[in-house]
């Protein structure tokens, strides 16, 4: 579904990607592990189109990404959950949902009913509004939201991060869901142990270079990859 071959990405002078290269199955939850500033963010912003790659090149779909703006690629069926979330704080949950919804022609259409079985908390705070919601409650708002564009591809960027380990297995769980509804998911995080659980096939980056990819079993048993990229 997803395919990136050799991207170098730079902000402003500073070359942050080289040559990143991955793909990601239709079906499949990838991994892309790595520390604080290895560039895992950056390689999610490459492929929204956010910062584009000033060379290599990305296919979605068998169809070239470059040059096609963030909004037509969310059309194409790619949504993007940041890091910070970027809920629209002044909205409530149901307007944040609303705001997003995007018809899809498929049976199985993501609405805001189907996105409150995935996420009860948020039936349950539809009227409250986005910023005075717990930072959990604000991840799963950000990816429900994405969820209502219908999208077929996922990125979803450090999900986990500073999440109490009950909401860490709940998110687990709901990534799972995910991948059972036919969803694709590229997941880049450094809460190895939660990624390891929920991933088909995983990369390390370190460094803004793509060091190691394997199955999940070979990460999990590779204590020398582990100790060298991914402790802190």
């Amino acid at each position: 579904m997803l395919e990136v071959q050799d991207i170098h990405t730079y902000y402003g002078l500073s070359h942050i990607l080289f040559g990143v290269s991955l793909r990601v199955e239709r079906g499949e939850v990838v991994c892309l592990l790595g520390r604080n500033g290895a560039g895992k963010t950056t390689t999610m912003r490459s492929i929204m189109g956010l910062t584009p790659p000033r060379r290599g090149t990305i296919t979605f779909k068998g169809q070239t990404t470059a040059g096609v703006p963030p909004y037509l690629l969310a059309r194409r069926g790619i949504a993007y959950v940041p890091d910070d979330r970027r809920i629209f704080a002044d909205l409530t949950v149901g307007e944040n949902l609303e705001i997003a919804a995007r018809h899809a022609n498929q049976k199985a259409e993501w609405d805001k009913a189907r996105v409150f079985e995935l996420f009860p908390v948020l039936q349950e705070k539809q009227a409250r509004k986005g910023g005075h919601l717990s930072g959990g409650e604000q991840k799963m708002l950000a990816m429900a939201r994405a969820l209502m564009t219908n999208p077929e591809f996922i990125l979803l960027d450090e999900p986990m991060e500073g999440l109490a380990p009950l909401l860490v297995r709940a998110l687990e769980e709901q990534i799972l869901k995910l991948k059972q509804a036919g969803l694709t998911v590229l997941l880049a995080e450094q809460a190895v142990n939660s990624a390891l659980r929920v991933s088909d096939r995983g990369y390390v980056i370190d460094d803004g270079h793509i060091r190691f990819a394997a199955s999940i079993n070979e990460l999990r048993e590779n204590q020398e990859i582990r100790s060298k990229y991914l402790l802190v």
